[in-house]
């Protein structure tokens, strides 16, 4: 995992002394006392559940208790493994949106490019309307909230980011707008993969941050903008968009 090959380009996020590699180290030096505490807190339920009703509920607790534990950091350890691969999670968004959205009348298109602004990750196209969704893998510790519609990452004002985002979506709304002869407005969304997003969706400087398992539902509770007649053609503009030379998923 730490070593070079010559086949397959050295990823900076693989290599010693990046925040990934030493995450690693400090994950695998804690797990010692992960298990300490895992084992404590079941004999804890063990004896109140003995002293509370009899042995069998005792072990049925701790084996509970021992159980939520595993998930726990299961679960944090799963938020932070597109981050830790040095990865920014495009092929995981795509294969959400994919699944969930291609049959109920959305067209997603993977790849694009806007000269001069960068790269599409996903454009949603649908009967609730146009989305540019960009990918952000954040380390573990990474806090992003919102405070007076004012967008926060780790204490640090985050409209520099927000407003490059807001500037792709507005140039893409642009090639539209010049391929249909008329304003359609695309969205500015950023799936977060990892850290600490409060509430899993938080809105602030003109763009929507959320987590990848809550998108789909939030993109169809949108209100409805366009007919499938106006889907269909809004997506054959979009499918003129440049291919990324750097895209990883490419539809």
């Amino acid at each position: 995992m730490f070593g070079r090959s010559i086949y397959v380009p050295d990823n900076p996020a693989l290599i010693g002394g990046s925040p990934q590699a030493v995450h690693e180290q400090l994950w695998a030096q804690g797990k010692r006392r992960r298990l300490q505490v895992r084992g404590g807190l079941a004999a804890l339920g063990l004896v109140v559940g003995t002293v509370l009703v009899d042995v069998w509920f005792g072990l049925v607790a701790a084996a509970v208790i021992a159980l939520a534990d595993t998930l726990y950091y299961l679960r944090q350890r799963m938020a932070s493994s597109v981050w830790r691969k040095g990865q920014r999670g495009e092929r995981r968004t795509s294969t959400v949106l994919r699944l969930t959205l291609d049959w109920r009348g959305y067209r997603v298109l993977q790849g694009r490019n806007i000269p001069g602004r960068g790269q599409i990750d996903h454009l949603v196209i649908g009967p609730t309307g146009v989305l540019l969704i960009d990918n952000q893998a954040v380390s573990p510790d990474t806090d992003i909230a919102a405070y007076q519609d004012t967008l926060f990452v780790d204490e640090r004002s985050g409209a520099k980011m927000a407003a490059t985002l807001r500037e792709r979506a507005d140039a893409a709304a642009a090639m539209l707008a010049d391929r249909l002869g008329g304003e359609v407005a695309v969205e500015a969304v950023a799936v977060i993969h990892g850290g600490h997003l409060a509430k899993g969706l938080v809105e602030a400087d003109g763009v929507t941050l959320i987590r990848l398992h809550r998108l789909p539902g939030w993109i169809r509770r949108q209100r409805i903008r366009f007919s499938p007649e106006q889907v269909a053609t809004i997506a054959e503009a979009a499918h003129r968009l440049p291919i990324s030379s750097q895209a990883i998923v490419v539809r």
